[in-house]
């Protein structure tokens, strides 16, 4: 066991260490928000084009049929 230094009081380091910790964890939050923004979809843009199907009608995304059978 680690003897404790007399000059300073138990309670002194464990207050700054916790607030390090706490500055370390606010940091740590703000970081994962940003992240989890950069990440948020809104439902519609997961859908795509909705005006896909127009666009596409005239054919020009239609994969020519095999005739392996």
């Amino acid at each position: 066991m680690q003897g404790q230094d007399a000059d300073k009081p138990a309670g002194e380091d464990f207050s700054k260490s916790l607030k390090e910790l706490e500055e370390e964890s606010s940091e740590l939050k703000a970081q994962i928000d940003k992240e989890r923004r950069a990440h948020d979809m809104p439902v519609n843009s997961k859908l795509g084009d909705p005006k896909w199907e127009e666009k596409a009608k005239d054919g020009r995304f239609d994969l020519p049929e095999d005739d392996e059978e």
